[in-house]
């Protein structure tokens, strides 16, 4: 296979400095690559040519010399006429050098706009980018913007979560603030406290921690965090002293994953989790006996220690229910 790497200058910058091209020979765009760095010490183009001469090294040494060449051809600052002026001067290259195939090089998104004008002519093997690693060029970081925000915007499986959701609490807000309606405000301060729980577990690492332990339960993943959401904003009350979540309310958030975890695991693999059943049942004997006196000023000393016995009584009775149940089901 005879291979061309090709390094495209779209917008004509080489010849702006008075360089004509196209250039084929790997000395000629050596010498090519010198000159112009010389001229221009900060320029990105000639990072990208003295790339094209070390990728034709490269693949020189695996074909041969004779199979593999390197080329360098400009466009024009006009982009109406920029793939017309590089397919001109890339005909002129395979004149000389008939590729079967081009190794394409380029300094950014803009020279790659002229990849479906290469391809015309001959198949593109491979695409090369040169980013001077001292400084990314603001045209990337413009154009990767562009691109991600166009494709969160115009494509259906993103635009609902980029666009109707903002839009859909948006609206809820404006809705809320017109009718004066605290229900409507209550709901979109609920959702965006929940997100920012969310976010929270994200960022201090806990939701990868959930998800690899849990990775096979995704039901039982799901209401863990609604669960430890509900928890946490309990917690949050009774320190407060309001009551924005009865008892009953948290008592069922703790005890709703190990069910779930219970039921999608004997689902999943047919066997009955003890260990869950034994920790669901001492969260809940938390929940129920020992939070309670802990967060509220108890009447003396007896009933701290009555509540403790309880939580202890509780998780030492599920030890030993279980621990018969495993026992009989092995006879």
């Amino acid at each position: 296979m005879r291979v061309l790497v090709l390094y495209v200058d779209r917008d004509g910058d080489l010849k702006s400095q008075g360089i004509e091209t196209p250039v084929l020979g790997r000395d000629d765009v050596l010498r090519l690559g010198i000159r112009y760095i010389l001229q221009n010490p900060d320029d990105s183009d000639a990072n990208a040519i003295f790339a094209a001469v070390k990728i034709h090294d490269r693949l020189a040494s695996e074909y041969g010399v004779e199979n593999v060449n390197v080329a360098v051809v400009s466009g024009s600052p006009d982009p109406a006429v920029a793939d017309v002026v590089v397919l001109r001067e890339l005909e002129q290259v395979l004149a000389s050098f008939e590729a079967d195939a081009i190794y394409f090089v380029s300094d950014g998104p803009s020279d790659e706009a002229a990849l479906p004008a290469i391809q015309s002519k001959r198949p593109v093997i491979s695409v090369q980018r040169v980013v001077v690693k001292q400084a990314r060029g603001v045209e990337e970081t413009v154009t990767l913007f562009k691109y991600y925000l166009n494709k969160a915007v115009r494509e259906p499986e993103y635009r609902r979560y980029t666009v109707g959701v903002p839009a859909l609490l948006v609206f809820m807000a404006l809705l809320g603030a017109f009718f004066n309606l605290e229900v409507v405000k209550g709901a979109i301060n609920a959702v965006f406290l929940f997100v920012a729980f969310f976010a929270t577990l994200y960022g201090f690492g806990i939701y990868d921690f959930l998800r690899d332990v849990l990775r096979r339960f995704e039901i039982t993943f799901i209401i863990t965090l609604v669960s430890l959401f509900v928890i946490v904003i309990y917690l949050v009350s009774i320190v407060l002293h309001v009551s924005w979540i009865p008892d009953y309310a948290a008592l069922l958030a703790a005890a709703l994953p190990y069910v779930s975890y219970l039921a999608e695991a004997y689902i999943t693999t047919g066997k009955i989790r003890y260990g869950g059943v034994i920790a669901g049942v001492a969260t809940v004997s938390f929940f129920y006996f020992l939070l309670p006196v802990l967060v509220k000023p108890p009447r003396d000393i007896v009933e701290t220690f009555i509540a403790v016995a309880l939580f202890t009584a509780s998780t030492f009775v599920a030890v030993v229910v279980v621990y018969m149940v495993r026992a009989l089901s092995r006879r």
